[in-house]
C-alpha cells in the first residue's frame, strides 16, 4: 500500500526474477529451434539444454518434463502472434485483415512457421502430447473464421454464397495450412501472402 494516496508505487522486478525470465526465454528459443529442426519425438531435453547452454538439471528446474516444455513453446508462439494482431477481435473485417498480416509476418520467420508445421504433422498421432492441443487450436481457428464471415454476412459483405460461413471457414483454414507447406518447400515459387489474401477475397467483400 502507498503511504499516501497520491504516491504511485512502482514495484521493481528483482534481479533473480529477471534472470529467471531471461533463462526461460532462452530455453523456449532453444526448444523451438530444436523442435523445428528435428521434430518433437527426435528431440531430447538434453539436446535442448545443450542448445540453451544449460545442464540437463538446470533445464529441469524451469521445465520438469518435455510435454510441459512443448506446451509452453506452442503457447509462446500463439501469444506473440496475438500480441501483434487483433486475433480476438469480434470485428470480422479486422480479424481477416489480421490473418493477412500474419502471413506477411510469417515470410520473415520461416523457422517459426516450420516449427508449427512440424508439430502439427507429428500431433496427428493420438498419443502425441500435442494431439489435443492442436485439435483445440484448429477448432478455435474454424470458430473464429466462422464468426468473422458471419459478421460480414450480417453487414452484407460476405460473398461466399451458396457456401455458408462455416464452410468458408474450413476452406480458408485448410488453404492456409496447404499453401504454408508449399511455401516452406518452395519459398521462391509460392507467394504465401498473395495466396492468403486471394483466398479470403473469395468470401469477403472487403479491402485486404
Amino acid at each position: 500500500m502507498p503511504l499516501t494516496e497520491d504516491v504511485v508505487v512502482r514495484r521493481k522486478v528483482s534481479v533473480r526474477a529477471q534472470a529467471t525470465e531471461e533463462r526461460r526465454r532462452q530455453i523456449l528459443t532453444a526448444a523451438a529451434d530444436a523442435f523445428a529442426s528435428t521434430g518433437y519425438n527426435a528431440t531430447s531435453l538434453r539436446d535442448i539444454a545443450g542448445r540453451a547452454g544449460l545442464s540437463h538439471t538446470g533445464l529441469l528446474h524451469h521445465f520438469p518434463d518435455k510435454p510441459g516444455l512443448l506446451e509452453a513453446v506452442l503457447d509462446d508462439q500463439i501469444e506473440r502472434a496475438a500480441e501483434a494482431f487483433p486475433l480476438e477481435s469480434r470485428d470480422g473485417e479486422a480479424f481477416l485483415r489480421a490473418l493477412v498480416g500474419i502471413a506477411e509476418r510469417d515470410i520473415g520467420q520461416p523457422a517459426e512457421v516450420r516449427l508449427f508445421a512440424m508439430l502439427s504433422a507429428e500431433a496427428l498421432t493420438p498419443g502425441h502430447p500435442a494431439h489435443g492441443y492442436m485439435a483445440r487450436w484448429y477448432d478455435r481457428v474454424r470458430v473464429r473464421l466462422t464468426e468473422a464471415f458471419s459478421d460480414l454476412d450480417r453487414l452484407g459483405l460476405y460473398k461466399g454464397r451458396p457456401l455458408s460461413p462455416e464452410q468458408a471457414a474450413i476452406h480458408v483454414s485448410a488453404m492456409r495450412d496447404g499453401v504454408t507447406l508449399q511455401w516452406l518447400l518452395a519459398p521462391d515459387e509460392v507467394d504465401l501472402v498473395a495466396a492468403v489474401r486471394s483466398q479470403i477475397a473469395l468470401y469477403a467483400d472487403i479491402p485486404l
